[in-house]
């Protein structure tokens, strides 16, 4: 069982682009960070790790909590993370379980400055993003 919660990750590559999930479902396109709800018993940093793997299909070490954004009465962490291992694009989560998931699930990776002209969840993360090529931290949001 899931709480509210979630946790997700920040990832960066050497292009200084951002890993990304493409989504669409009923005729409606979105981007996410790789991410997901937070189980009972588990910790955030838990989740973090094993959707990052569940979604992209790599490993990641966690660097911080580059944000905590306000969602669902919940302030959700999104930590920096650094792939140790794996390969990108082959998650086998059950997002990727046709009978699991209403329309398509796409890992890709995005230019940072393109952020802020795509549908991008939460937009206030990826606003920020889009605006530091530096790694910032323990920053508030609000998406509520």
């Amino acid at each position: 069982m899931r709480t509210k919660q979630r946790s997700a990750i920040i990832l960066v590559n050497e292009q200084d682009e951002i890993a990304l999930i493409r989504r669409e479902k009923a005729d409606v396109l979105y981007y996410v960070f790789p991410g997901g709800g937070v189980e009972f018993g588990h910790t955030t940093e838990e989740t973090a790790i094993r959707e990052a793997h569940e979604e992209l299909g790599v490993h990641v070490e966690l660097e911080g909590v580059a944000a905590h954004v306000a969602f669902n009465g919940e302030l959700n962490p999104y930590y920096w993370a650094r792939v140790t291992g794996g390969e990108f694009g082959t998650g086998t989560g059950e997002e990727f379980q046709a009978e699991q998931t209403e329309g398509s699930y796409t890992p890709m990776w995005i230019k940072r400055s393109a952020l802020s002209h795509l549908p991008v969840r939460p937009p206030s993360l990826a606003e920020l993003l889009s605006q530091s090529s530096e790694r910032f931290y323990d920053k508030t949001l609000a998406e509520d």
